[in-house]
């Protein structure tokens, strides 16, 4: 059992947290009397363990009695409706009786009344029933304040990563729906590489609907995802277009996020090479330090085709995914000239150690 549990659990820790809290309490009382006796100029051989022991299960029975009323019974009614005067009203009697046992058990200091109600009803506020009572409702409420805390992240946790699943769904319609156009027109033409585009085609979904449901993937499994995505598009170019690419890096044992990367790659092809009547390029780099992944792709563009550093719905649907991701923990650039489009990204990486590699 861990402490986590002990402390949090509603079960059956729940039971032997309460039980602990009141042995603490005892342990106190019975350590209290012991040191006010000694200070007092008693000895340990005056000492009466057994009336002592007995007027302290005595004062705890009592405390315990009044503090579960009042927090499980009392409080609950105060907050129902038209409740507030039954609660108060049950509050101040089970109050006068607590005192009056409490006052009854007491040892008497003095033979003057006022003098020993004074001093008893100091004990009963400071160190006595009262004490236990707001002791026990603080613990309380700081567990429910730290569970209800918990519960709204853990809610907005869950509704960002709804989201970001319903954005990385939303890269596989988009992707599928240009890469069908190109074999549908390659099927036409009954071009041999029409197979071969369907095979890519199976292996690139295949990756994005099953291994990228995970929030990390292996950074090789991904910029070969980009690769085989790249030839699917490269076909239709030929030789006419210039495609580089550049990967640096130590990919071993490195993780990242999927699908941020090919909305870019996409885009480049879409919004640059397909525009371009002559000499279209595409340069993409990708270097992976120790725990950070730089991600550049620049590509051509005619000089009419205007594309602002908002983008379209794949650049937005990126960014409000890092947003999500990496809040004030990414570095996103956007730049486009008159012949030019670049796109510079910067992302942590996640490093696993080796021995929990396969």
């Amino acid at each position: 059992m861990s402490l986590y549990n002990f402390i949090f659990d509603n079960g059956k820790n729940r039971k032997y947290r309460h039980i602990t809290f009141w042995f603490a309490w005892i342990v106190y009382l019975t350590l209290n009397s012991v040191f006010g006796m000694v200070t007092g100029g008693n000895t340990i051989a005056s000492f009466a363990p057994v009336n002592c022991i007995s007027q302290e299960l005595i004062e705890v029975a009592a405390e315990i009695a009044f503090t579960y009323l009042a927090v499980y019974v009392l409080v609950p009614l105060y907050f129902a409706q038209h409740k507030k005067i039954l609660a108060f009203t049950g509050f101040m009697v089970s109050f006068f009786i607590l005192f009056y046992v409490y006052y009854f058990i007491q040892d008497k200091s003095s033979d003057k009344l006022f003098y020993n109600l004074w001093f008893i009803t100091g004990n009963f506020i400071g160190v006595g029933p009262m004490f236990i009572l707001f002791l026990f409702l603080f613990v309380k409420m700081m567990k429910n304040y730290y569970l209800k805390t918990e519960e709204r992240e853990q809610k907005q946790r869950e509704k960002t990563n709804a989201e970001i699943q319903l954005l990385k769904a939303q890269v596989h319609p988009h992707f599928l729906f240009n890469t069908l156009n190109n074999i549908y027109s390659f099927t036409l033409n009954k071009s041999p590489q029409a197979p071969m585009l369907v095979d890519k085609l199976n292996d690139t979904l295949y990756y994005m609907i099953n291994e990228c449901k995970a929030q990390f993937v292996y950074l090789e499994k991904e910029v070969q995802s980009l690769k085989d995505y790249i030839e699917l598009e490269k076909v239709r170019y030929g030789k006419r277009l210039d495609i580089k690419i550049n990967v640096e890096g130590d990919y071993q044992n490195k993780m990242v996020t999927p699908l941020l990367m090919i909305p870019f790659i996409e885009n480049s092809f879409k919004h640059g090479a397909s525009k371009m009547l002559a000499d279209p390029w595409i340069q993409l780099f990708i270097q992976a330090d120790e725990d950070i992944l730089h991600f550049t792709v620049a590509n051509s563009k005619p000089a009419d085709n205007f594309i602002n550093d908002k983008g379209g719905i794949g650049l937005n649907n990126i960014r409000k995914r890092l947003e999500l991701l990496y809040p004030q923990n990414h570095l996103l650039l956007i730049e486009s000239t008159e012949n030019t489009f670049t796109v510079n990204m910067q992302i942590p990486l996640q490093k696993i150690a080796k021995e929990f590699v396969a």
